[in-house]
């Protein structure tokens, strides 16, 4: 049974993200999965985990404890972020074949500096195989949580989580692996930044567009709302409506 994980925690976003996010999943997926919470809130999902936000690790840093076989059990694990409209049928990438020291995400097509190469809202990976990422980060929490945003590599204190994972993957000579980039968009509510991401994707893809008004690409199975001043629920375009608030 392949497992999904997401964190939740009181901030930014309500818990209805999480509900969303699980019903999304169910009616865009042909195969079988468990989803599972960790939250510090009362969340809809088939396991609740609870989430003790007292201690040294800051905000989505807890997602690297799924990279502990200890918290997950056996099995292919994805952790997904919150912030994200599945808009087709997401089987493919549900179902996509992972061995043993690989890490599967999809690829950051819309970051020009290209320095790294994976998307934190997304990583599968067999339980244990990659169980350094948690033990690395473990051995010094606050060190690592400030560490890219330290060096200048990230703009936002926290940030660099994803920076994080792929440095140790590298170091520990695990495979990454991407899935197709045009399965994958970016989106915010700033509509010149938006026609910024359309151009990139049809450069990068040869592609007539991303989303252009409300007619999806029919090759795009999910969209990002990333980044601090991004959410789902700011954007009123009906394609949102009509894929996050059915």
């Amino acid at each position: 049974m392949i497992k999904i994980y997401c964190l939740y925690y009181e901030g930014k976003y309500t818990p209805d993200y999480v509900t969303k996010l699980y019903h999304i999943l169910r009616r865009n997926c042909k195969v079988d999965f468990t989803f599972h919470c960790y939250s510090d809130s009362n969340v809809e999902a088939d396991e609740v985990i609870p989430l003790n936000r007292t201690g040294l690790i800051a905000e989505h840093w807890h997602k690297l404890r799924f990279f502990d076989k200890s918290f997950t059990g056996e099995g292919d694990i994805i952790v997904m972020d919150i912030d994200q409209v599945i808009v087709s049928d997401i089987t493919e990438m549900i179902n996509w074949p992972i061995q043993e020291d690989e890490l599967v995400s999809y690829s950051k097509w819309w970051n020009l500096d290209n320095k790294v190469k994976i998307n934190g809202g997304w990583y599968k990976f067999k339980a244990g195989s990659l169980d350094f990422i948690w033990k690395k980060y473990l051995s010094d929490p606050a060190y690592w949580q400030q560490y890219y945003y330290n060096k200048i590599i990230v703009d936002y204190k926290f940030f660099g989580e994803q920076n994080f994972v792929q440095d140790t993957c590298i170091e520990n000579a695990a495979k990454i692996t991407h899935m197709p980039g045009e399965w994958v968009g970016k989106w915010t509510h700033n509509f010149q930044q938006n026609l910024s991401y359309q151009l990139m994707y049809k450069e990068t893809f040869d592609e007539e567009f991303m989303i252009m008004g409300d007619e999806i690409n029919p090759k795009l199975k999910i969209v990002h709302f990333s980044n601090p001043d991004n959410s789902i629920h700011q954007n009123n375009y009906n394609w949102v409506r009509d894929n996050w608030y059915a």
